[in-house]
Parts: structure tokens; C-alpha cells; sequence
């Protein structure tokens, strides 16, 4: 039976030898699940975010017009999943957008007339307002390239922020990383610092019994990947089927 966060604070105070650490251990406890969170994607933390194409819209500054953006994305949007995560469909085909960096898509001309079927996608995850009024509630914003012609529908496949567990030291919420073990190692071990206890650094090390170590082994079979290869794949913007792009090298006979 899974553990609440109340019992691993609890079993980390315990085997940390500091009862008193309740409190600092609830938010460690969310610290850590912040840190996995952030630093790995884990398929619990998968969500899809829909939304349609608007040739209408104009963004108020830079040079997104003729309805290449700014779409609003999730607030709890931390990346997306995958190169191929984002596609829009026309008559149940889809066509998958390729990222690419704001630079590159600010460089892209767009002007009247310049409506077709999307290919690029840059996200701002720092939008302007946000960094002008110090608001850090304000979600990231999508930019497509080039403008569309037509109000087709958008999928966005992201990893999300998970939320924070309220009071975690009384919570009965069972924590979203489903590996215990490490959560009561890797938190006994953030108490041990606290409390200036020399085993701190071999509960939080790579051996077979550290929380860095349990992990290792955690993540290599983590999800369900393990019943497939993994490929490595080549940039869509330099290798793909734009033919035109390729220098003719060759005679072919016909």
C-alpha cells in the first residue's frame, strides 16, 4: 500500500533521528518532488492541451501578425514532450509542428498574404508582460510559423508542473512519483543536512542504498519504454523530405 506524505515525513524524521523536523520536512518534501518534476520527464506528469489556430489574431508588439500568435499555453506548461508533441489536423491528417528558437522565428518574414499550412512553433516561456510586471502566474505563449489559413485544430502533448501537497507533514495525499523508496531516503538525507548529520551525504550518494543510486535504477526502467529501441533522430529543419533543399547530385531517369 503506498505511503501518504504525512507517513515518509514521518519515516524520514524518524530514521534522520530529528522529530522535531516535521514542519522543514514537509517543504523539502515538495522541494524534491519539484526537483524531479523539473529535471525529468516521467509519463504521470503527460498531459494534452487543445486549442484552434485564429487567423485573426495580432500580437500587440513584435513581429507575430496575420495570426502566427501569441497563443496562450497551459499555466502548468514546464516543456513539451516530445519533437514531434505538437501537430494540427485538416480533414483527420495531421502535420507535425518542428520547434524551433525565438531568434529563428522572429528572423521569418511575414507579411500580407503570407497564410499557408504551419510547419514552425516557438514558445516563449518568459513572456513580456511577465517580465515587465514580475507576474510569474502568466503562461507561456506558442508562436507558429508560417501564419494559418484556416482556424484548424491544435494538439500540444506538454510535461506539466505538478502541484505543490498542501501541508504535507498531516496530508493523507499519496505523493505523484510513485518510487517511496527514494522520496524517504532522499528526504531523510535533505534533514540530516539540515541537522548537521554526518550520514547526510551517504543517504543522499550514488550507492546501492543512496537516494542519487536508487534513482539510477528507477529511471532505467521508468514509464513504459523498456519494450522498445530508442532512436536518435536528425533536425526536421535540415533533413526530411523537403527535396528542394538537397543539391542535385544525381541523374535520375525519369
Amino acid at each position: 500500500m503506498a505511503l501518504t506524505s504525512a507517513q515518509i515525513v514521518a519515516l524520514a524524521c524518524q530514521i534522520a533521528k530529528a522529530p522535531g523536523y516535521t514542519s522543514q520536512a514537509g517543504e523539502l518534501l515538495n522541494m524534491i518532488l519539484a526537483d524531479l518534476n523539473q529535471t525529468y520527464d516521467f509519463e504521470v506528469a503527460k498531459r494534452l492541451f487543445t486549442f484552434n489556430f485564429n487567423p485573426g489574431v495580432t500580437a500587440l508588439v513584435g513581429p507575430s501578425i496575420y495570426g502566427s500568435g501569441p497563443y496562450a499555453l497551459p499555466v502548468d506548461f514546464l516543456r513539451c514532450a516530445n519533437d514531434m508533441a505538437v501537430w494540427w489536423t485538416l480533414l483527420g491528417v495531421p502535420y507535425f509542428l518542428t520547434p524551433i528558437d525565438l531568434d529563428e522565428f522572429d528572423a521569418a518574414v511575414q507579411q500580407a498574404g503570407s497564410q499557408s499550412y504551419p510547419y514552425w512553433m516557438a514558445i516563449d516561456m518568459s513572456p513580456l508582460d511577465s517580465a515587465q510586471q514580475g507576474v510569474v502566474n502568466d503562461p507561456p505563449l506558442a508562436y507558429i510559423y508560417p501564419p494559418p489559413s484556416g482556424s484548424f485544430p491544435c494538439f500540444v502533448r506538454y510535461y506539466c508542473q505538478m502541484p505543490d501537497i498542501v501541508t504535507p507533514e498531516t496530508s493523507s495525499v499519496v505523493p505523484w512519483f510513485p518510487n517511496q523508496a527514494y522520496l524517504k531516503t532522499r528526504l531523510a538525507g535533505e534533514i540530516m543536512q539540515i541537522s548537521d548529520d554526518e550520514r547526510a551525504d551517504s543517504f543522499l550518494g550514488e550507492g546501492p542504498f543512496g537516494a542519487q543510486g536508487i534513482l539510477t535504477r528507477y529511471l532505467k526502467l521508468k514509464d513504459n519504454q523498456s519494450n522498445r529501441a530508442q532512436t536518435v533522430k536528425l533536425d526536421k529543419r535540415r533533413f526530411g523530405r523537403r527535396f528542394s533543399t538537397l543539391k542535385n547530385t544525381k541523374t535520375i531517369g525519369w
